[in-house]
């Protein structure tokens, strides 16, 4: 979980969160607060006096929004240190930020409560499915070792890496280019989308007017 939540993280503010190896305390006391409020969220639907305790700030309520408190003032900051060094960089490094939400804020100027939520959003929607998917992945891989040598023998071509040395070695070879090669590798985590969706259910609703 902590793998893909610093994953996606990169991804959304193109900052290392660090919360695996726990070495950014900021980060990993983010993660904590993340976790701990998506439990405590979760945990309504069985609570028949949730409410109540939010009004008074009681127990798992008052937990939760201090969780809350924590998650927001450490996104704030940093959309305002990203919107500052944008506002400091060259144009050219502007438009190489590859994380949503330097493209958000090469679009125009948004309110940072609402880019606040758009990026929560989607870190909430990917951490957990993607660690499901890996999951499954990685089962798959154990159950079909055919299927295992094939993809290490396509990531190893890809690479260029025969040997591996180190982890940094490894992660430094995983380029754009060699990603676009992996095609065999691309196959199996759809396959594996198909046989075990993250999100099995879409609902859908009708507003008839």
């Amino acid at each position: 979980m902590k793998s893909t939540l610093d994953s996606i993280f990169k991804v959304a503010f193109g900052t290392e969160l660090d919360s695996m190896c726990g070495t950014n305390e900021e980060g990993r006391n983010f993660a904590n607060a993340f976790d701990s409020a998506s439990a405590l969220t979760l945990y309504r639907y069985v609570d028949v006096f949730w409410k109540i305790k939010k009004f008074l700030n009681l127990g798992s309520e008052a937990t939760l929004r201090k969780n809350t408190q924590i998650l927001n003032e450490f996104v704030m900051k940093l959309i305002n240190t990203k919107i500052e060094e944008m506002r400091n960089s060259k144009g050219d490094s502007v438009r190489k930020s590859g994380d949503i939400l330097s493209r958000f804020l090469q679009v125009k100027d948004f309110d940072t409560t609402y880019l606040r939520d758009i990026i929560l959003n989607f870190v909430i929607a990917g951490k957990d499915t993607t660690a499901a998917t890996l999951s499954w992945f990685m089962y798959m891989l154990c159950k079909y070792p055919t299927v295992q040598e094939k993809v290490a023998e396509e990531v190893r071509e890809a690479t260029n890496t025969k040997t591996i040395s180190s982890c940094t070695e490894f992660v430094l070879s995983v380029t754009d280019e060699a990603m676009e090669k992996m095609n065999y590798l691309h196959a199996t985590l759809t396959e594996t989308l198909r046989l075990y969706p993250a999100v099995p259910v879409v609902s859908l609703t009708l507003n008839v007017k």
